[in-house]
């Protein structure tokens, strides 16, 4: 049955555990495993290329692989959102599927990143599904879990912006390696990728044991029992006013960078003639991602989580107009560090406040449907944004092929380089434009969430009295019961 809605309500008092939120150290901890995750992550850019150049796989193999590894996501990432759930329900914890996904994404990450000297097709499938699963194992949970410690709207953002700097900081240190004098040179080989796998991996097991030990499992009530079928699930998400407009804002946004991510190597290395230059930008740029989270927490908290994204959208937006300004001979190394570190700012917004608005949702859910499937929430967003970019890189790489761009070409046509900059410019900002629509949409603010979170206080207080409450009806019975047998069995 559906509870009432929260619009309206004039309570202003705050339920204490409202307040309850984790410390800097906690935060350091939950965050510390997404350090090590990333630095794993990072090198899935360009292991299809260290397979086809170091180790004979075909293109089209290597194609087939990844549409795979698409269909077998899923199915996956639902199942074990579902279950992760049911855990929780159940046990009042995620940490084992935190620990078990940390632990095995360790193993099928070496397994991936350094094959032995023979490596066959199935091989190569094995290990790519193999990692993509035991991430998303522990991501979901990872992600949803610091919505169901921290109640606070605001100090959710604060935890996952600790979280997002952490992330880059693991992309910044993969980066990073090839650099070091140790090696030959400074490009990513099968010799990087085995130093880089080790040291992520030694890093990830001490980050999950202090991570688990140190953050609370969060807060659970009787509001949370209630096992709910799959199909009722799907409706419910279907359902969701807030998420479905939460969704449709991030998929345009979403769609209209992957476009420009698919293009922006060949139009930086092939076009322009700087791809020299694309490993320091990026570098730099994540230097600033990392130094830019507390800032985009305190925009959050000023002006609030939607405004904030509204202007991460819009520098985004900006950056895809700025691409097509580019042309060779003219783009300088500052015009491209100007244009990266911009593109990253918003992606670095973006990272934070999607997961905080998106377990604001969660609660909204509860309240609204009566049903805690945080994770369900999670893993559907997960789904949608490994489809997405990877539906819109595949687009903008068509577009610019169906007009004649050809990557290993020395000149250009005027209709080719249309369809590049079709592709990575002209087209993303449209799709952009479209989110802001339905961020202007998006109801649930911080002041709705406050009402949101104390009427969940309150409805989970009165459950969980009403549970204590029937309890102590049947010990009552119970020891009615036991007298009686006993001065029947005694007369």
């Amino acid at each position: 049955m559906e509870k009432p809605e929260v619009s309206g309500d004039k309570s202003h008092e705050k339920s204490k555990d409202s307040e309850k939120s984790l410390s800097i150290y906690q935060s350091i901890a939950y965050s510390l495993p997404h350090l090590s995750m990333f630095w794993l992550i990072a090198p899935i850019a360009v292991v299809q290329g260290i397979y086809a150049k170091y180790h004979g796989l075909s293109l089209t193999t290597i194609a087939a692989v990844l549409l795979v590894a698409k269909l077998f996501n899923a199915i996956t990432d639902p199942i074990i959102g579902y279950y992760s759930d049911r855990y929780r329900a159940q046990k009042g914890t995620r940490k084992p599927y935190i620990l078990i996904g940390g632990i095995t994404f360790i193993f099928s990450s070496y397994f991936l990143y350094v094959p032995p000297e023979n490596v066959t097709t199935f091989y190569f499938m094995f290990w790519f599904l193999a990692f993509y699963l035991t991430w998303t194992i522990m991501e979901i949970p990872h992600l949803v879990w610091a919505g169901e410690v921290v109640k606070n709207s605001t100090e959710k953002t604060r935890v996952y912006s600790v979280r997002t700097m952490a992330g880059y900081l693991g992309l910044l240190l993969f980066y990073v390696l090839p650099l070091l004098p140790i090696f030959e040179t400074s490009e990513i080989t099968p010799e990087t990728l085995r130093y880089s796998v080790l040291a992520a991996g030694a890093l990830l097991l001490p980050a999950l044991f202090l991570c688990v030990k140190s953050v609370p499992d969060g807060y659970t009530s009787n509001l949370d029992k209630e096992k709910t079928p799959p199909l009722e699930i799907l409706k419910t998400l279907a359902k969701n006013k807030p998420y479905v407009i939460f969704i449709l804002a991030y998929v345009f946004s979403g769609f209209g960078a992957g476009m420009w991510y698919g293009l922006i190597f060949i139009y930086v290395d092939v076009y322009l003639e700087m791809g020299e230059e694309f490993a320091k930008i990026f570098l730099l740029a994540f230097f600033v991602g990392i130094i830019s989270a507390p800032l985009w927490y305190k925009s959050a908290t000023w002006i609030g989580k939607k405004a904030t994204w509204a202007l991460a959208v819009i520098i985004l937006l900006t950056t895809f107009f700025y691409t097509g300004t580019l042309a060779p001979g003219e783009a300088s190394l500052t015009e491209l560090i100007v244009l990266k570190v911009l593109n990253t700012l918003a992606f670095t917004c973006i990272g934070i406040l999607s997961p905080s608005m998106l377990s604001d949702i969660v609660d909204y859910s509860v309240l609204k449907f009566g049903r805690g499937i945080g994770g369900s929430y999670f893993a559907f967003q997960t789904l949608v944004t490994k489809t997405n970019s990877a539906l819109a890189s595949s687009l903008a790489l068509a577009i610019a092929g169906w007009y004649g761009f050809d990557a290993t070409a020395t000149a250009h046509s005027e209709q080719s380089i249309f369809g590049l900059q079709l592709g990575i410019a002209w087209l993303p900002p449209i799709f952009a434009a479209v989110s802001l629509i339905f961020i202007a949409l998006t109801p649930i603010t911080e002041k709705k969430h406050a009402i949101i979170r104390r009427r969940l206080d309150a409805l989970a207080e009165r459950a969980d009295r009403k549970v204590k409450d029937t309890d102590r009806g049947k010990e009552g019975l119970n020891i009615e019961t036991s007298k009686a047998s006993a001065s029947a069995s005694t007369s």
